[in-house]
Formats: C-alpha cells, structure tokens, sequence
C-alpha cells in the first residue's frame, strides 16, 4: 500500500486557493450528504475503469469518497496497475473536507 500520496483537506485547500492546476475526481456514487467540491468531476467507483481514459496522467489527480476508504484503494490501484504518477487520495473524504471547511451536510 502506498501512503504517501494521502492529501489532507488543509493541503487540498492551500492548492485550490493557489489555484494549483489539480483534476478532483468524486467517485461516490451517490453524492450522500455533502455536495461535491465546486471544480470536481464525477466519475462514480463503479463506471472509473471504464473511463480511465478520461483521467489525465500528467496532472495532479485528487481523488474523494465519503471517508478516504474508496479513495485510497483506488488510488493504489491506478498507482500500481495502471501507470499513473501523480494521484492521491483526499484524507478522510468529503465528509473530512466539510468538516474542515465547517460545512454542514445539504438537507
């Protein structure tokens, strides 16, 4: 398992208000309580390996789910199976980003 590549919310932040180039990938399947991050794309757990050629290897990746669990096996798949360099995983999800961010869920 590959650990290094986790982000935490604090991270993910600096680099969007750097306005760092990073392609955010929601892989919920449902989107649950919280709304996504504003500049994610949604490619759910289940459909990623038929889009993985919408997935760009020269960038940054950031990966999410609900609590950091889906997103870091995946992260560690398309690291060791598939080639890509530069993927994370956000620590502990959306709900961790959220909490961070003092979001409440949607209603």
């Amino acid at each position: 398992m590959i650990y290094q590549n986790i982000i935490t919310p604090q991270q993910l932040k600096e680099k969007l208000d750097k306005k760092e180039e990073v392609f955010l990938v929601d892989i919920r399947e449902h989107t649950g309580f919280y709304r996504p991050i504003d500049s994610a794309i949604h490619i759910s757990i289940t459909k990623i390996m038929d889009n993985l050629n919408s997935l760009p290897k020269d960038k940054t990746i950031i990966l999410y789910c609900n609590h950091g669990v889906d997103s870091f096996f995946l992260m560690n798949l398309l690291k060791t199976e598939h080639g890509f360099s530069k993927v994370f995983s956000l620590k502990s999800g959306i709900e961790g980003w959220c909490k961070f961010l003092g979001k409440k869920p949607k209603v």
